[in-house]
């Protein structure tokens, strides 16, 4: 092993370092979100920090060469990589307060995290090659041999973390791992000295693990269950309702949105006021007799819908298998054959499918932090149409304002929309009166072209009904396509003024 320690070395570190990368994703997406601005400035910093640790991995080699130095970096590469298990929280938590714009915040918490142990990771592949260079007089190879061996590190961290870690570990439980493997690592780059590195090594992780142990339990605050799936990481809340004094227990995959949330013993009460706008199908399509729900959460649109349609049935996609589980487990959702999950993204859903639906409900833009931009185009909206039979009906949830700058989304949105359902409607939710204010719009197209009246004898339905915006709506934003969906340009002032 000693003749290979420094490939063995560079593979491992290269492993780290996108491991890291993949579960700083998962760290960072209840504070920020998952849009391409937050993948952007987590990989511009890692990548950033690792030109800067080449540079000065290679400076430190020549000043001052030697196993011991090296084992010494390797041993702060691992104390870093632990640390970010204890700072992570208290540092998301006072950036996403901070600073409004989620470009500058997921830069400086990305910097914050991630920027010191990368720097430190980056530096360990050229300071290896300048060891390996006293024993090796053909440089040009060993410098090929040693990068190909980190890289090819690098993409067994990449697939192990993504396929196995993440899904059976969680992202905390992984950077202890992580940081744990570097001093394995740091055991084998000073292996003559290896008592004195054991003896550090056993104090920094044991003081380490209880730290966070002790950190952790005194921040749990409302949460009663924090879990890593294939798709997100999800945090189960329980909070008072300041209104009521009824006890909520919210679904978050970020901490400013929550995805669904039920009260608690009482399962058949909607507590987001936009959901109850789903029923706005009565009204729309009297007769409909079956529905697909794409966004299926905590499965309380379903529940909802089943408990008002006993005779119907609803199938309703969910990518993460996860939240069916959680649904089960904590949101009151129990078997029932009329329901039937299907765990697939909606889009590749509305390619494939070919069962014709009475109303197709989509749930999945209750984060504006990162919203499915490929769920918001033309392309999809066709899709969606064509799975619809001839009297169909599209509803739809979106977060925005109507005018202004913080409704560039919905006028995106309503464009799209209208291009493809010849009559829409809109129904802001919380100010009806009021168009500049960021709120949730429930969006109803109609397949069909006939013109629905906006009075029922039902009192409930006039109480939705009478929310409908009969104004003018700017034409300001082109419609939205698979090519070009900037749908993160256009919520910029949205995500601001959370």
């Amino acid at each position: 092993m000693n003749k290979y320690r420094l490939e063995i070395i560079v593979f491992i570190t290269g492993a780290v370092v996108m491991a890291l990368e993949l579960v700083g994703s998962r760290i960072v997406a209840p504070y920020l979100g998952t849009s391409i601005y937050v993948w952007t400035s987590l990989i511009g910093v890692i990548l950033a920090s690792l030109s800067v640790g080449y540079y000065w991995g290679g400076r430190l080699a020549d000043k001052k060469l030697g196993y011991k130095t090296f084992s010494i970096l390797i041993f702060f590469c691992a104390l870093l990589v632990g640390i970010i298990a204890i700072i992570k929280t208290p540092v998301l938590d006072i950036v996403s307060k901070s600073v409004p714009d989620v470009r500058l915040g997921a830069v400086i918490a990305a910097t914050i995290l991630f920027a010191p142990a990368s720097i430190l990771l980056g530096s360990v592949s050229p300071y290896a090659i300048r060891l390996r260079m006293e024993d090796i007089a053909h440089s040009g190879a060993t410098v090929g041999r040693l990068y190909a061996i980190s890289t090819a590190g690098s993409i067994i961290g990449t697939f192990s973390t993504g396929f196995f870690l993440i899904s059976f570990l969680g992202s905390r439980n992984i950077l202890f791992f992580l940081s744990f493997v570097l001093f394995i690592v740091y055991f084998l780059a000073c292996f003559e000295n290896k008592l004195r590195a054991a003896k550090a090594a056993a104090i920094v992780l044991t003081a380490g693990f209880l730290s966070v142990y002790f950190f952790q339990s005194s921040v749990s605050g409302n949460a009663i269950a924090d879990i890593d799936t294939k798709y997100n990481r999800v945090l189960i809340e329980e909070m008072k309702d300041s209104n009521t004094g009824k006890t909520i227990r919210f679904l978050r995959v970020d901490r400013s949105w929550a995805q669904s949330a039920v009260v608690v013993g009482e399962p058949d009460e909607l507590f987001f006021s936009y959901a109850k706008f789903y029923r706005l199908i009565e009204h729309f399509c009297p007769e409909n007799k079956n529905a697909l729900l794409i966004g299926g959460g905590a499965y309380t649109v379903a529940r909802d819908y089943l408990r008002r349609n006993p005779d119907n049935s609803i199938d309703v996609i969910e990518i993460d298998p996860d939240f069916t589980l959680l649904a089960k487990k904590y949101f009151y959702l129990k078997d029932d054959p009329r329901i039937r999950s299907i765990h697939e993204d909606g889009r590749t859903f509305l390619k494939r499918a070919t069962k014709k639906y009475d109303v197709i409900f989509i749930d999945v833009f209750k984060s504006s932090a990162s919203p499915p931009f490929y769920m918001t185009t033309e392309e999809a909206m066709q899709e969606s149409s064509a799975l619809l039979n001839d009297k169909g009906v599209l509803i739809t949830n979106i977060y925005s304002a109507i005018q202004g700058e913080k409704g560039k989304f919905f006028r995106a949105a309503y464009a799209t929309i209208k291009s493809v359902f010849p009559n829409v409607y809109i129904f802001p939710v919380q100010y009806p009166m009021q168009p500049e204010e960021l709120q949730n719009l429930i969006i109803v197209a109609i397949k069909s072209g006939r013109a629905d009246k906006l009075t029922s004898s039902d009192p409930e339905q006039n109480i939705y009904l009478s929310h409908c915006w009969q104004h003018k709506i700017d034409c300001d934003i082109p419609v939205l396509r698979d090519e070009f969906a900037p749908v993160e340009h256009y919520l910029a002032e949205v995500i601001k003024a959370l």
